[in-house]
């Protein structure tokens, strides 16, 4: 089956939002309690740092298993393609979660959590 349209290009929103700039979203949680007044952007409230340790941490792995599944994703068939589909909509879920507890928004996350639950629901 040929990928079409937004198909063809959900694994990038995937790899990208959800992988490359979650990494980015991790390391500013473990920020907090490496070196909190370097952190570059302010978080929404303030959190102890072993919550911004444990936080980021869960959002790392979440972003590294986005990269993964998400070029995994690339090439792969209906039903495996939904399978990966289900596996980014939970592991972003908790990522983005994860990220809201910290005090900041989970952007990545988020748009790989909506472009998942679209395969899943796509016929």
């Amino acid at each position: 089956m040929e990928k079409q349209g937004f198909h063809r290009w959900v694994w990038l929103i995937v790899f990208l939002l959800g992988g490359l700039l979650m990494i980015y979203g991790g390391a500013q949680d473990l920020a907090i309690f490496f070196s909190p007044d370097l952190v570059p952007v302010p978080s929404w409230h303030s959190v102890p740092p072993i919550i911004g340790l444990v936080c980021g941490l869960i959002v790392l792995t979440s972003a590294v298993l986005n990269l993964i599944w998400g070029w995994q994703m690339r090439h792969a068939e209906s039903v495996q393609e939904r399978k990966l589909a289900r596996r980014i909509a939970l592991i972003s879920t908790v990522a983005m979660t994860a990220d809201w507890i910290c005090g900041y928004y989970g952007f990545g996350s988020l748009m790989a959590l909506l472009a998942a639950i679209w395969l899943i629901r796509k016929k």
